[in-house]
């Protein structure tokens, strides 16, 4: 009786997703926030993710981003991981939020403003827009509708869905109210069906730094 030949062949092996790090940014950054990128880019690769960083210098938010996003979709990196030169978040932000496995997720976080910090996390459409909270009763995910750039991980397959500009300041006239780039890229995004999320229990570990460190329930750490 003839032996049956065993397929022997091996499944291809997965690559792992890879991140283009970017920073929009003035001459200087804070050091705490450059310890912090350097330790999560560094976490990065050892978890076998490659990795690389740009930063555009410049006082223009919008234009800085439209020139990151240029540079990312000219590679061929698999996501962009937007995150603010005031920023301070755990070493494992990126791959908690590559973990999620979404095409639009990041993480809220307050406005430095004492002493009315509210968050910068928003739901609702412009001129009905209601601030987004995170607190100690918040789910691990929530969608939102507007989520601020200072910490978000973007799939390519979003900008590459959209039309340029992916950012731009945008007015509207009949609420007489200019809109930030990042609200702008929210909207589009959503009209082209994706949705946003945000990691409420990254969130909670996040600061923007000012004068102090402003988390997600004010305390002094």
């Amino acid at each position: 009786m003839a032996k049956k030949n065993k397929n022997t062949t091996k499944p291809a092996a997965t690559m792992p997703p890879s991140i283009l790090i970017a920073v929009p940014a003035m001459e200087m950054v804070n050091a705490e926030f450059a310890q912090h990128l350097a330790m999560a880019a560094a976490n990065l690769v050892a978890n076998g993710i490659r990795v690389n960083c740009a930063f555009n210098i410049g006082s223009v938010i919008t234009i800085a981003r439209r020139n990151l996003t240029d540079i990312f979709l000219n590679s061929d990196f698999d996501y962009i991981w937007w995150v603010d030169s005031d920023m301070k978040f755990p070493v494992d932000a990126p791959i908690r939020l590559l973990s999620r496995q979404k095409d639009i997720v990041g993480a809220n976080y307050r406005r430095r403003r004492f002493p009315n910090a509210t968050f910068t996390g928003m739901k609702g459409q412009p001129g009905n827009y209601v601030e987004f909270v995170t607190n100690d009763d918040s789910p691990d995910m929530e969608l939102i509708d507007v989520l601020p750039h200072g910490c978000v991980l973007v799939h390519r397959r979003v900008y590459e869905k959209m039309s340029q500009p992916h950012y731009l300041q945008e007015f509207l006239p009949e609420l007489n109210v200019e809109l930030g780039e990042d609200i702008y890229f929210c909207r589009k995004a959503q009209e082209h069906g994706f949705e946003i999320w945000c990691d409420q229990s990254l969130s909670k570990e996040i600061s923007h730094i000012g004068i102090f460190h402003f988390n997600y329930n004010l305390c002094v750490k």
